[in-house]
């Protein structure tokens, strides 16, 4: 008996250290009950459709509409509706373990070799699209959403986001290396190497010593670089100017160097 409570007791202070750890002190997590996310992104392109809360116009008016309606076809929106039944707090604990799990996935793909399957392949290239669409509706429809719980916590999600998509398009490149005859300059022999050259691509250095040479495989290299052009210019230059900006979960909050006094 004594046995048994004993480890109940550890247990429980293992569990409370760890819920304090992930979520912080009980009287700072957010409580907010929240509207349904798939209703509200209805309600987001009713709203765009009749220019309620901006007036667009030509190109920009048909980008917020895809980027709107794409939201639909992507797992994100339905993960935050269905954690967002327990409120605020789930649902960004909910968001924040797909963002780990899309960086997982390709990690997962590419150790355990699996790129020579096209389904894959064309699922870890699906999730890829869905990052690079909800980054860019974040600044295009950024008017329509609520401001960010934390700005750091966005910036924090943007380097997941920036490892995730430099690891989707190496498991792209490690398929085609293993099924497009010539794909590179040379035959690449390990995973490794496809993760090397992603990340050279994503930084546009190019060293010289893989390259493509498949037109397919170039304009794929001509994506890659475009996107992560605009991932540093657009996305994070974005964020990072609004960095010491109070978001409405911090609102109160005022800057500090103080450690908080004991109580004691």
């Amino acid at each position: 008996y004594y046995y048994i409570m004993f480890i109940y007791f550890k247990t429980s202070i293992i569990f409370n250290f760890v819920k304090i750890l992930f979520l912080g002190q009980k009287n700072s997590r957010p409580k907010n009950n929240l509207k349904p996310a798939f209703k509200n992104q209805c309600i987001t392109v009713k709203k765009i459709w009749y220019n309620k809360n901006y007036k667009d116009f030509g190109i920009e008016r048909i980008i917020r509409l895809i980027l709107s309606l794409s939201l639909f076809i992507f797992p994100g929106l339905y993960i935050r509706h269905f954690f967002g039944k327990f409120g605020l707090l789930s649902r960004k604990i909910g968001v924040e373990l797909y963002v780990t799990f899309k960086l997982i996935l390709p990690i997962l793909i590419l150790y355990l070799n699996e790129t020579n399957n096209i389904i894959v392949v064309l699922i870890s290239s699906y999730l890829a699209i869905e990052t690079i669409l909800y980054l860019t509706s974040l600044i295009y429809l950024s008017n329509e959403f609520a401001n960010p719980i934390s700005y750091r916590r966005s910036i924090t999600t943007l380097f997941i986001n920036y490892f995730e998509i430099s690891l989707n398009f190496a498991v792209i490149y490690s398929y085609c290396n293993r099924t497009i005859p010539d794909f590179f300059n040379k035959k690449l022999t390990n995973n490794i190497e496809c993760i090397y050259f992603s990340f050279v691509t994503s930084a546009t250095v190019g060293y010289g010593d893989i390259f493509i040479t498949n037109k397919y495989g170039q304009i794929l290299i001509i994506a890659q670089i475009i996107i992560f052009i605009i991932f540093i210019a657009l996305f994070i230059n974005f964020f990072t100017s609004k960095v010491n900006e109070p978001s409405y979960y911090n609102s109160n909050q005022k800057n500090t160097n103080k450690w908080p006094k004991s109580k004691n």
